[in-house]
């Protein structure tokens, strides 16, 4: 009879210890294959589109101040408008369309802001926000100076 309560004691230990291996691989292989599966469809990052930088002619770039200036670009068959802003100690290029709705800006000189015509959105001669709905400052391009020439980068 002992015996057989020790036998029975040792395949019921078997089993325990056969379900516990079962339900840890069997957890192992679910979690791989929730990461694995997370990874699958989780978006890819879209490429990011490279800039390929212009040459703005000397004679648009403005002493002192700003000027709207307009690239044409025959390699993209368009044109890109833009404001190039000169003061004593930098230049930078930004872009008219408004960031609360994608209306183009205007330069008011008198009170040296970009006004947006659409719902009076104001920012200053840097491109920031003074006042209206927009949140978001201008865009700006990225310039480079090289050999004494400024280059605007576009995003092709």
């Amino acid at each position: 009879m002992k015996r057989q309560d020790n036998k029975e004691t040792i395949d019921k230990e078997r089993r325990i210890l056969l379900v516990n291996f079962i339900k840890f691989f069997s957890i192992l292989w679910l979690a791989i294959l929730f990461i694995f599966g997370i990874s699958f469809f989780k978006p890819s990052k879209p490429k990011r589109a490279e800039f390929h930088y212009y040459e703005i002619p000397e004679e648009d770039i403005p002493k002192y101040g700003i000027k709207k200036l307009i690239l044409k670009l025959q390699s993209l068959e368009k044109n890109v408008i833009f404001y190039l802003v000169k003061t004593n100690h930098s230049i930078i290029a930004i872009s008219p369309a408004c960031t609360h709705l994608g209306c183009f800006v205007n330069f008011d000189r008198e009170s040296n802001e970009f006004i947006c015509p659409c719902h009076g959105g104001r920012y200053d001669m840097e491109g920031k926000v003074i006042s209206g709905p927009p949140k978001e400052p201008l865009r700006r391009f990225p310039l480079k100076i090289e050999d004494k020439r400024i280059l605007i980068g576009i995003k092709e």
